[in-house]
Parts: structure tokens; sequence; C-alpha cells
């Protein structure tokens, strides 16, 4: 048996996000209890660091969304991944920037150990799961699951990187996006519906059926 995709479901996004969110006033970044998990990336053993203390050492980033680095504690309660386009770091993201925030690790669980994994479901589920989410800071719908070139970045970042903001549980797990398509099987002459997926080893992806079980992680724009 055989299948096709269409060439948008592997053309990669150019950018992030399409519009800055709204923002209200200054907000504080979620307390989330400390959890340390190890993460073997690239034959490297690095410590992934759960902890709600900043990166950089100072709370800007979670309180005005200004001097924010790769690893600081978003406005949102999670870990900055993304500085969007940016041309300097720290970054200002309380403007025309779009930056992104990666919710932790067990973000189901917060008082779970740092190894819980993440939600497993279909991409329906996901979805729904995902925009249920909330946090102190950042309420319900204000989260989502990643597009296919937000997954690609997260997937993208340097192992050091990749450490502080504990964006997939291991090297090797699927995770849904946002990016859906088609796929026709000349077999049965059937459209499938599908969603781009990737983990940090694969570069490029692959297209399940929304049906199959794979990862998830919320993003939230700020």
């Amino acid at each position: 048996m055989s299948e096709e995709t269409s060439n948008s479901s592997t053309g990669m996004d150019s950018t992030d996000v399409t519009a800055k969110p709204a923002k209200g006033g200054p907000s504080r970044g979620l307390l989330i209890g400390g959890l340390v998990a190890i993460v073997v990336i690239a034959g490297v053993i690095l410590t992934t660091n759960n902890s709600d203390a900043p990166r950089s050492g100072t709370a800007t980033c979670a309180t005005t969304s200004q001097g924010c680095e790769i690893g600081d504690i978003g406005p949102g309660g999670g870990k900055v991944y993304s500085l969007g386009g940016a041309t300097s770091s720290p970054a200002d993201c309380s403007g025309a920037v779009v930056c992104l925030e990666v919710a932790p690790l067990a973000w189901q669980d917060l008082s779970a150990t740092a190894t819980t994994t993440d939600l497993r479901s279909d991409l329906a589920t996901a979805t729904s799961t995902v925009a249920g989410y909330s946090t102190t800071n950042a309420a319900a719908g204000t989260w989502r699951l990643p597009t296919q070139a937000e997954l690609t970045k997260l997937a993208n970042l340097s192992p050091t990187d990749q450490a502080r903001v504990n964006g997939f549980r291991d090297v090797s797990s699927l995770y849904w996006s946002s990016t859906t398509d088609r796929i026709y099987n000349r077999d049965t002459a059937v459209f499938t519906d599908s969603a781009y997926v990737r983990s940090i080893q694969n570069a490029y992806g692959q297209v399940p059926r929304t049906t199959s079980t794979i990862y998830s992680r919320p993003i939230h724009p700020f």
C-alpha cells in the first residue's frame, strides 16, 4: 500500500505566528516546583531544569515581556524558546516582536516529576486539551499546539538551549503540530486527514493520520 502527500504537507512556514496577541498589564510568572531530568541529545548528557529561576537571573521577561532570553520563564509560566524576529538577545517581546514559550514538562500535572510523559493522544484530543490548558497569567485559549514552523524551531534548538527549555521528552518521541493536510491513498482512492509531526532526531517530520497516538506540548505566543 502506498501513500502520496500534497506538496503543502511538508512545506515549511516562514513565520512563527501571524498576529501579535493583545497585551494586558504586566504579569507575573507562574511558580513551578523545581523539576530536574536528564536528557541525552546527540550523545551528550544534559541536565534539564524545570525550576522557576529565569536563566538570565532576572524576572523581567516573566513580568514585563522584556529582556527575554532563551530559557527564561515567560509571562505564562513556560520556558521561552523563540525570540521571534528579534535581531539581538535579550529581546523585547512587549512590542511588535512575537516571542514563544513552551509549557513545562509534564504540563498536565505540575506536581509530577519531570519524567512524567506529556499527553499522548489523537490530534482532536490534543487540540482540545491544549486549548483548555491555563496558567496563572495565561488563560485557557491562549495556549495552543505549535504550527509546523514553530514545532520545527523548537526541535532545532541547540542541545544547550533544548536542555534549558525542556521542549521534548526525549530525542525520538514525535509531537503534534496544528498544521494539517490530506493524504491520498492510490490503492483505496481515499483521502485521509493528516497532520505534521516531528521529533528532535527527525529533521523532515512525518505525516500520520490524525487518529494516530502522538505526544503534544502547548505553546504560548506573547
